[in-house]
């Protein structure tokens, strides 16, 4: 059985019994891609933090709202805090991803949403008063 959200977009009834992930707006999420295994790879850049999934993400536009929002569903895989790491960075774990399991999917403008990534994590370390 499928619902239909307001924005148009269908959702299963299973991913509505699931616990949710991750629930971001759009603009602080980046989708890296899926890999070699068939886990989706995506980037919270808030926290900075990678989630590895089972499943895709949803994208959803609220009843009245005006951003869409980016909510994962299903097993995780791993989490991957990357302000944990002093010497690693968004970028060393895409190689990190592309070196053990390699990718399936990647999206068209990756470039794109690691420099996103990073500039949120500058933008968020300076408004931290960590940024060195």
């Amino acid at each position: 059985m499928s619902i239909t959200t307001n924005a148009n977009e269908s959702v299963t009834e299973d991913a509505l019994n699931e616990d949710v992930v991750l629930e971001r707006p759009n603009y602080h999420y980046g989708y890296l891609g899926r890999d070699g295994e068939g886990y989706y790879h995506h980037v919270d850049e808030v926290t900075n933090t990678i989630y590895v999934t089972d499943e895709p993400y949803e994208r959803t536009l609220p009843a009245g709202g005006a951003i869409y929002r980016i909510t994962l569903y299903g097993n995780v895989n791993h989490i991957e805090d990357l302000n944990l790491h002093d010497d690693k960075d968004l970028s060393d774990w895409v190689a990190y991803v592309d070196s053990k399991r390699g990718w399936a999917e990647r999206p068209k403008d990756i470039t794109g949403a690691l420099q996103r990534a990073l500039a949120g994590a500058v933008r968020n370390d300076i408004l931290e008063g960590t940024h060195r």
